[in-house]
């Protein structure tokens, strides 16, 4: 099912969008009704953290998106579930993520479970574009990460009636660095839900000490896609499910001048949709798809396209200033004030070739349309 519901986001001060309009809040009547009897589970010193248990399937996605409980929950097995509406298209942030609140946590690097891109769990966070997920999410878990850390300290503190500042997080566990004593992070948080606020200066791990975060490490379900286990959207299949194809044009900004898709209509269980320079046909399955396709006899007007020698003059002669791409509005310093008065100036230019990186698996998408909904 395809929900095409307008939203209205806005930034809000962590660098995070603020939660859609349309989405329903945790209002103070909703907030009793879903967390009741489970709240003030315990409470420790400043009011820093609480512990409740919340409901399946919708809970931590219902949690306002300044609590920890939202993004990362322990259970009581110490395996630790990170939710983000990221997800993964080949550029590695199953594993980048999981290393950060890794790192910032003090746990294996096998006790992380990523819980991606699933809107029943994970909160609103616009999506994945822009090459936001390393310096927004990244950030976000961190601190999500660090604050639970934090907490898990001072509620061991509490239960031993000790200081904060003689114990130490390590591998999932709270060590008293004084008797030795040790307890999991699942003993102190029962598999409940840490609610308690984020800190937007809570002091992380510095870089230099990192032990999991920036470290080459394998790369998680990294077996499966070697193997050929993995499977991709494009692996998967629903009953009576078609498969779609769609006509591509023979080069960049071509105009389709007619088409006869009368064979490819006439074909078993072919149908074609046939709009504007759009072209596109869905059968049972993908060989009767692509012979739909190839069966589509379509004239189409073409510009000459630059070679591979005239490509970066041609991309400089051709830029388009209005809508102003990624970097539009930015000036950083002065290039030639700063050439003109360096002591010394090193002029080359270099060249690489102009490609398109794509995903690991092809663009695909999979949906299914309920009647009445």
């Amino acid at each position: 099912m395809i929900n095409n519901t307008s939203r209205v986001v806005e930034r809000s001060g962590d660098g995070l969008p603020s939660e859609p309009a349309n989405k329903p809040g945790l209002n103070r009547r909703k907030f009793f009704k879903i967390f009741g009897s489970g709240l003030a589970v315990a409470f420790i010193s400043r009011d820093i953290s609480s512990l409740a248990e919340y409901p399946a399937p919708r809970g931590p996605s219902l949690i306002p998106t300044n609590m920890v409980g939202a993004w990362l929950h322990i259970g009581q097995d110490g395996m630790v579930t990170v939710y983000t509406g990221k997800v993964e298209v080949g550029q590695n942030i199953r594993t980048s993520l999981s290393q950060i609140v890794a790192e910032e946590l003090c746990v294996p690097l096998s006790s992380i479970k990523m819980t991606m891109g699933d809107t029943d769990f994970v909160p609103y966070d616009a999506g994945t574009y822009g090459s936001h997920t390393t310096p927004q999410m990244g950030t976000q878990l961190r601190k999500a990460a660090a604050t639970a850390r934090l907490a898990l300290v001072e509620i061991a503190a509490k239960n031993w009636k000790t200081s904060a500042e003689s114990l130490h997080a390590d591998q999932g566990m709270i060590v008293n660095l004084q008797t030795q004593n040790k307890v999991a992070y699942g003993e102190l948080t029962k598999g409940q839900q840490l609610l308690l606020q984020i800190s937007d200066d809570v002091k992380t791990i510095p870089a230099i000490n990192w032990k999991v975060a920036g470290k080459t490490v394998p790369k998680v379900n990294g077996q499966s896609f070697i193997t050929g286990k993995h499977e991709y959207v494009s692996d998967m299949k629903l009953a009576s499910m078609l498969h779609g194809k769609i006509l591509r044009p023979p080069a960049y900004g071509s105009k389709l001048v007619k088409a006869d898709v009368t064979a490819a209509e006439a074909m078993q269980g072919v149908v074609v949709v046939h709009d504007g320079d759009f072209i596109g046909v869905a059968a049972p399955d993908m060989q009767t798809a692509n012979k739909a396709l190839g069966a589509i006899k379509a004239e189409w007007e073409t510009k000459t396209q630059p070679s591979r020698s005239v490509i970066f003059d041609y991309l400089r002669k051709n830029v388009e200033e209005e809508g102003g791409g990624r970097n539009a509005g930015s000036t950083n310093g002065d290039v030639e004030a700063g050439m003109s008065s360096a002591d010394l100036t090193l002029n080359r230019t270099y060249k690489i070739n102009y490609i398109a990186h794509v995903p690991l698996e092809a663009r695909a998408a999979l949906a299914r349309w309920e009647e009445g909904k």
